[in-house]
């Protein structure tokens, strides 16, 4: 009888226990972050691709439902986003927050399509002193240092991180728009995110105009 009773229980637990798919959701939702396939499956205990196969059938039933979001692939990992169509409503719920300057944006634009690259060579692309706005990217985690170039003085090289990828929504450098364009799509991506990413204080931008 007793056996009967844990065999019962047992099929009670499996009876409500969510299926793979609905957890996968479920960790997007709850992540702040890029989740790695390799930690998806070490979860879940099931192979990489057929997590594959659920998120991309999670975003079919999004796009099939109307919904205003969907699980990207970014900075190695997958997170959930708000689809481009929505990035002026969702601008407006941000507009309080300060963004990322146009300057620091041009600045990241710089790093993004001629890394490493170093402090003189920005300022020269630039026309003004970027020691300052350098440092905030740094502290923000969007840009990192990479050695140092090999000529008298021996300035400082530097390069994009996973962050500057996740913090604009993208899969990989390649999937940059034109670099003339950065600024401007740059902008449309703070939008996108799932949750605010670093922000420029006004403080930044004087200091950067200076």
């Amino acid at each position: 009888m007793n056996d009967n009773f844990a065999e019962n229980l047992d099929n009670e637990k499996a009876s409500v226990q969510p299926d793979a798919q609905r957890i996968i959701e479920a960790l997007m939702i709850a992540t702040n972050e890029p989740l790695p396939l390799k930690k998806i499956a070490e979860i879940l205990k099931i192979p990489q691709s057929e997590i594959v196969h659920y998120i991309e059938a999670l975003n079919n039933e999004y796009k099939e439902t109307n919904r205003a979001f969907e699980i990207k692939e970014v900075a190695g990992g997958y997170q959930i986003y708000t689809l481009p169509e929505f990035a002026e409503w969702v601008g407006l719920l941000q507009k309080r927050r300060e963004r990322l300057s146009r300057a620091a944006l041009e600045t990241l634009a710089i790093i993004a399509y001629h890394q490493p690259i170093t402090r003189p060579e920005i300022e020269k692309a630039r026309g003004v002193d970027s020691s300052w706005i350098l440092e905030s990217l740094l502290q923000k985690g969007l840009i990192r240092t990479c050695g140092r170039l090999q000529v008298p003085g021996r300035p400082i090289k530097y390069a994009t991180t996973k962050e500057f990828l996740r913090y604009f929504g993208i899969k990989n450098l390649s999937e940059l728009p034109r670099e003339e364009d950065f600024a401007e799509k740059g902008i449309e991506s703070e939008a996108q995110v799932k949750r605010d990413g670093p922000q420029e204080t006004e403080a930044e931008n004087v200091k950067d105009k200076e």
